[in-house]
């Protein structure tokens, strides 16, 4: 087995996400993003100009996208227009115009401004734009990694496993299936939403190359317009669907009750798009030959102090969450199931959601039987930045995860960047406290 180094950074850009991993395996390099997006403007300009990276530190094989959410993508354009480059992107759901459509419905109930909106669009038809040309499927032969078979009954399914060839080391995805393309039938349906749906539909074909980006700015106008008013009268009368309040009510409140009926419903994972963020582990395989391979780990937590080192070990792996919730046993279980393996591996793991309390429900117990899997201390990370109208992370799932282990919020501080080390340690090599622990014998036996 070819031996394997690590270099993992969580950089700090506030509320957002931007994970940086540079690999090498038998001195081949293996570059990957996850997520490059924040909340605080100028943080990702910031950052890429003082990262300093040469020409051929900017050539990433991979870029993964955990959520359409802004500030996990919306620093796409910066990141292209400083020259990285990709083979492969991932995403969590393909980017057709149901999606799109779901997705400014959340914007517009999330009381997004048309600016966050114009901007949203241009990261989304970014993304669309990198998909199409750089998509996931056709693994070449002369690839590092092998794609392990898909399920025959899901050969598309974004829940796949790649393993590094020759190397003790796997990437495995997981996101929930979603039936947005129902819920938005369902929604847009009622006439009273006929206008509306129109004008959604022209946003989403400048995303999807069918209209001109330069027309966004006269459909957000059309958009927020429509939705500051009641229903025409022509929408408000006769029709299949009757209106689900009165005609006073404008058409942005009636999208609200229609939205959240439909999705209080625990089984409509979509009721919220974070629920089928794009999760990745990184780390060593789960099993076959490499199984009693070990590692060393060495993280830095900012500046401020060391993350106790682990020598000779097997849990050296990451796993970012994404957005991803628990607000149910069942989801929750879900995905335990999936990373079962995965779980006691990884040394590090991106607490869902920047640490929002609302991602476990009402009763913050349902963190538990996650923990309960994860027997070993973990370092929990959030990517955020408190000072937000969001307030994460929560101070109460700061206090949860830390029962667990240790606790780090990297926040827009420069300080506060996570970096770790990951070697693979030669297999008849021992520990520094194996030696020490050996000589100790030899001493007790006699030898001198």
């Amino acid at each position: 087995m070819h031996e394997i180094l690590v270099r993992r950074v969580q950089h700090p850009v506030g509320q957002g996400g931007f994970h940086m991993a540079d690999m090498r395996v038998a001195n081949k390099p293996f570059r990957y993003i996850y997520d490059c997006g924040s909340g605080k403007p100028g943080a990702i300009s910031a950052l890429l100009k003082g990262l300093r990276r040469s020409i051929g530190e900017k050539e990433f094989d991979w870029l993964v996208i955990s959520s359409f959410d802004m500030d996990h993508c919306n620093g796409m354009a910066l990141l292209l227009a400083e020259g990285y480059t990709f083979k492969r992107v991932f995403l969590p759901h393909r980017l057709d115009n149901k999606l799109l459509v779901w997705l400014l419905c959340c914007y517009v109930l999330d009381e997004r401004s048309p600016e966050e909106i114009t901007e949203a669009l241009v990261s989304l038809r970014i993304l669309r734009e990198l998909y199409d040309q750089f998509g996931r499927d056709g693994d070449g032969p002369d690839d590092m990694l092998e794609r392990l078979k898909p399920n025959p009954a899901k050969p598309d399914a974004i829940n796949v496993t790649y393993h590094v060839k020759e190397a003790d080391w796997m990437f495995r995805f997981y996101s929930r299936e979603t039936n947005y393309g129902d819920l938005v039938k369902l929604l847009f349906d009622k006439v009273e939403f006929t206008e509306l749906k129109a004008i959604m539909e022209r946003a989403a074909k400048t995303v999807s190359g069918l209209a001109k980006p330069r027309d966004t700015a006269k459909i957000l106008t059309d958009l927020f317009s429509v939705l500051s008013k009641p229903p025409t009268p022509a929408q408000a009368g006769t029709g299949a669907t009757p209106p689900t309040a009165t005609s006073a009510d404008p058409v942005k409140k009636l999208l609200g009750e229609a939205y959240k009926k439909l999705t209080d419903d625990g089984a409509r994972v979509f009721g919220d798009y974070n629920e089928v963020s794009l999760c990745l582990y990184s780390g060593p395989r789960t099993s076959g030959r490499s199984a009693d391979s070990r590692f060393s780990v060495e993280c830095m937590v900012g500046h401020l102090f060391d993350y106790p080192a682990q020598d000779w070990t097997r849990r050296a792996g990451w796993l970012g969450l994404g957005d991803i919730g628990f607000r149910n046993r069942a989801s929750l279980d879900e995905l335990a199931l999936y990373y079962r393996a995965e779980l006691a591996l990884s040394c590090t793991k991106m607490a869902p959601h920047h640490g929002a309390q609302s991602n476990y429900g009402k009763h913050l117990a349902m963190l538990e039987p996650f923990f309960a899997l994860d027997a070993t201390r973990t370092l929990w990370i959030a990517a955020a930045y408190p000072l937000t109208r969001y307030r994460h992370p929560a101070g109460v799932v700061v206090m949860e995860s830390a029962k667990n282990g240790t606790f780090a919020m990297v926040s827009d501080d420069p300080l506060s960047h996570i970096e770790e080390t990951i070697r693979s340690t030669p297999e008849l090599a021992l520990s520094g406290a194996s030696v020490r622990y050996l000589m100790h014998l030899l001493r007790k036996a006699g030898y001198r």
